[in-house]
């Protein structure tokens, strides 16, 4: 670049020299600079104008001291960019005040007259001739005539006027013009006295003189506009081949290495810090290459460094060991390379660790092929004498055939498989003698058959679902193997190979059927779940609806509330069994739901203890709670299914425990909640612990009898565990005691995005006596004991309530009573005349405002996707909670008046 300035101040010796200085202002190139210190243009005007304007403005400076060239200058500044847009720095092309006043010496207009050049603001450039004792002659002087101070703020381009006292006394008549490509004005002034002979003459020299001035500063102003382009042009092209090459190198699936003379690494690329197990460059920077070669390498390595050094191109294969001691085998190519007055190692270096390990397996395995060889060529005669013997001895049945079918041999199995002897079958087409039969039993043409074609083709084929014919006339399932003899590409045969199916086709027809009927047994037992949820809790509302209306209705009678309380139990534990029964179902189906929602610890593990404690206290049984102190107040989790594990687990241990303890303890271990619950009870054997988790599955019969339950409680528990992503383990020892414990992940409240605990709309509603109030109710119900205790359930809440006895006549009463009569229908399924389903279909035709809410014995959640289908807007399953069927109907009937 040096070069290129220098040429360009040859070509134009009126520029003092070209310089360039970098987006700081600080002088990078040019003539003048120094090592010792930079020179900065930072707060020149020309700069701070480029710096500060993205246009590309020829720039020309007031007379300014150069820093560099030491002399008084007037500096041309062109600013340039880098290839992305930014401000790189400013080009300066700096012409000494001397020439122009050499110049403007070359002209003479009188001896009194004068002419000056002055910036944009009337400060002196330069003048001829030179008046230095006078302040009209020194630089950047401003003082002038107020005609020319009047012609300057007109803005005009050019005049020309009369002035009786110029600037050093004389009377002149002077011509003005602001040069158009530069911010300079030219002015000639004669003297009266000299003027009127030569004016013309010396009006034409002026002329020329300003035009010539003004083709100077076009010709300049080009000149430096073509340089700075082609630096620009020169950079961004200098710019996108260094990508280019840093690109492929960093890309560069071989590594590609830097050293220095020393044997520093200075570089190498993303493979080769791979190769040598470091994350970057800075882990292996400066450090001595030696270090990473194998100890037993290092001599031959430093040799070949030298070489190189020296000037030579030289390979070699070595071995490197990682920065985390894993041996690698390499092969390097390297050069010297020439950076700036030093001498460098540059190596492409690829991995040949598998080519040096399938070189030493090649060499294991030729010694070994050798050997085969040996031993196979010593044993081909006994080969060939066993041939015939294995042919003929084979279980499965072998035939050859030519290119046209004959049979050429055939083994003794084929014979008894077939029927025939082999004088029979020799000579025969195969296809022909039994072949030539579909398992169908319809005709099979040879040329449809794929062994013949197979054998046609020279393909090798496996078939297993045809028959071959037995020589008494029945069907032999078969499955045969066509093998081609091929000559020099031709087929000249086939060895078919062939067994009796006959059992395994049989043994598949079993296992069809068996799965049929899995499928079968599946579908009834998931059937007969569904029956016997409807069978069980259509009494159990009975039971349960009288309870609590007797509860509610015992007046202070204390044994009837007693009785009351018990049968509300006894309800409560028979749903218990059922529930445990739909969740194993669900279980089974992959239906069963987890939730991440916010719980109280507390609160959950207070419940589970309040539910046995009087289990507990009425065995005499010490129910103690020992919570860790760190153990958080609230979390992240699913409250019902942590509760249910937890009752189920205190539940079992005060149950097989007569005397001692029942300790639960939970703490917050490793992010997990650790729940421990430990007995002194009965205890358990290993070969009952192998059993525990099967579902229906106690210790003995024994236990079932003493201690009753349906033997799901533990498989549910350790299903839901694995949901939540927990685990659970048991230890025992007969007769010593039970130790459970269970781990859920600890997930803090407020983390993922977890929805928040839900609200309780029965609560978060005014709490009144009688929330039904005002509402008239369709209630469709075909069991009498069910109608008594829906009707009384809703009318002590303040309902109206009509009640009919199945899906015809709810129709029937919308009909003739109106759809505005009702607020709300509770809806039966299963009813006599007409269902649930197609009730709710008719009813939402002719009041499609009107919500109806499905009352049903069946809990899965696929019935209540049916009842949404047909309409309904919700569903509750009977026993009924008249709690939540109270905040059901109210939310769906939002804005109703209440009277």
């Amino acid at each position: 670049m040096s070069a290129f300035l220098r040429r360009h101040e040859q070509r134009l010796p009126e520029v003092e020299a070209f310089r360039v200085s970098d987006s700081q202002g600080q002088v990078i190139l040019g003539k003048g600079l120094t090592k010792k210190g930079g020179t900065s243009w930072a707060d020149r005007d020309y700069f701070i104008y480029h710096r500060d304007h993205t246009d590309q403005t020829l720039q020309v400076s007031k007379p300014v001291f150069g820093r560099v060239a030491q002399k008084y200058i007037v500096g041309f500044g062109q600013r340039y960019n880098y290839p992305d847009g930014r401000f790189g720095g400013v080009i300066s092309a700096p012409i000494p005040l001397s020439h122009f006043t050499h110049l403007l010496a070359q002209f003479t207009i009188g001896p009194n007259g004068t002419i000056v050049l002055r910036d944009a603001d009337a400060g002196l450039i330069t003048r001829s001739p030179e008046v230095p004792d006078k302040p009209a002659g020194q630089l950047g002087n401003n003082v002038v005539s107020p005609e020319l101070q009047k012609i300057i703020r007109s803005g005009v381009h050019s005049s020309t006027y009369f002035t009786p006292a110029s600037a050093d006394g004389f009377e002149r008549m002077v011509s003005f013009s602001r040069l158009s490509k530069a911010p300079m004005l030219f002015i000639v002034g004669a003297a009266s006295e000299d003027y009127l002979a030569p004016w013309k003459e010396e009006v034409f020299k002026t002329s020329i003189m300003a035009f010539g001035y003004f083709l100077l500063s076009l010709l300049s102003g080009g000149f430096i506009f073509r340089l700075l382009n082609d630096l620009e042009q020169r950079k961004q092209a200098l710019a996108e081949r260094e990508v280019r090459l840093k690109t492929i190198i960093q890309n560069e699936p071989e590594c590609i290495k830097v050293v220095d003379a020393e044997g520093r690494l200075i570089e190498m690329n993303p493979a080769g810090l791979a190769i040598i197990q470091a994350d970057t460059l800075d882990q292996v920077a400066m450090q001595p290459v030696l270090d990473l070669i194998a100890p037993e390498h290092r001599p031959q390595f430093a040799e070949m460094h030298r070489r190189v050094i020296a000037g030579a191109s030289q390979k070699m294969e070595f071995e490197v060991v990682g920065l985390q001691g894993r041996r690698r085998w390499l092969e390097t190519h390297a050069v010297p390379m020439q950076d700036n007055d030093q001498i460098l190692h540059l190596a492409i270096t690829r991995d040949i660790t598998q080519r040096k390990q399938s070189e030493a397996e090649l060499l294991q395995y030729r010694h070994q092929l050798e050997q085969m060889v040996a031993e196979r060529t010593s044993a081909l005669l006994e080969t060939e004498a066993r041939a015939s013997h294995i042919v003929q001895s084979s279980s499965d049945g072998l035939y050859g055939v030519d290119d046209r079918g004959i049979i050429t041999f055939i083994n003794p199995a084929a014979c008894e498989l077939l029927g025939y002897s082999a004088e029979q079958a020799i000579g025969r087409n195969s296809h022909t003698l039994f072949h030539h039969i579909r398992s169908d039993g319809t005709h099979y043409p040879a040329e449809e058959c794929p062994s013949h074609s197979a054998m046609q083709l020279g393909k090798k084929i496996r078939v297993d679902n045809e028959v071959y014919l037995h020589a008494d006339g029945h069907a032999v399932p078969v499955m045969y193997a066509v093998h081609p003899i091929m000559l020099n590409g031709i087929s000249t045969g086939a060895v078919i190979s062939f067994v009796d199916m006959s059992e395994q086709r049989a043994a598949a027809q079993i296992r069809e059927q068996a799965l049929i009927a899995a499928e079968n047994l599946a579908r009834v037992r998931s059937e007969f779940l569904a029956n016997m949820s409807h069978e069980i809790r259509t009494p159990l509302n009975g039971v349960l609806g009288f309870a609590e209306i007797g509860l509610r209705n015992h007046h202070n009678s204390d044994k009837a509330h007693d009785a009351f309380s018990k049968i509300v139990l006894s309800g409560k534990r028979l749903l218990g069994v059922i529930n445990d029964i739909l969740d194993f179902s669900k279980i089974e189906a992959g239906k069963l739901s987890i939730e991440e929602i916010e719980l109280d610890l507390q609160d959950v593990i207070g419940h589970s203890i309040e539910l046995v404690r009087d289990r507990a206290d009425a065995k005499g049984l010490n129910l103690r709670v020992v919570l860790s102190p760190e153990l958080p107040r609230h979390c992240l989790g699913d409250p019902l299914r942590i509760g249910q594990v937890l009752l189920n687990i205190l539940t079992n241990a005060v149950k097989f425990t007569e005397k001692g303890d029942v300790t639960l303890s939970v703490s917050c271990v490793d992010q997990s909640l650790v729940f421990r619950i430990v007995d002194t009870g009965i205890g358990m054997t290993e070969t009952q612990l192998g059993d525990l988790f099967t579902p229906f599955q106690q210790a003995d019969a024994s236990a079932t009898r003493r201690f009753g339950g349906t033997g799901l409680g533990l498989a549910i528990s350790k299903h839901i565990l694995e949901l939540m992503h927990g685990d659970i383990r048991v230890e025992s020892r007969l007769g010593a005691g039970t130790l459970v414990e269970f781990r859920v992940p600890h997930i803090p409240s407020g983390e993922h995005g977890a929805e928040p605990g839900r609200t309780d709309h029965a609560t978060s509603m005014p709490l009144v006596a009688r929330p039904l109030q005002g509402l008239s109710f369709l209630v469709a119900e075909d069991e009498a004991i069910n109608q008594e205790i829906i009707r009384d359930n809703l009318i002590e809440d303040g309902a109206r309530v009509v009640i009919v006895s199945n899906g015809r006549e709810a129709v029937e009463r919308i009909i003739s009573d109106g759809s505005d009569t009702y607020d709300i229908v509770l809806m039966d399924l299963q009813m006599p005349e007409m269902d649930g389903y197609e009730a709710t279909r008719r009813i939402r035709a002719l009041a499609p405002d009107l919500p109806i809410i499905a009352q049903t014995a069946h809990a899965f959640s696929e019935e209540r996707e049916k009842c949404l289908a047909a309409g309904m807007v919700g569903h509750v399953a009977k026993p009924i909670d008249v709690d939540a069927l109270v905040e059901l109907v109210r939310r769906h009937t939002t804005g109703q008046t209440c009277d």
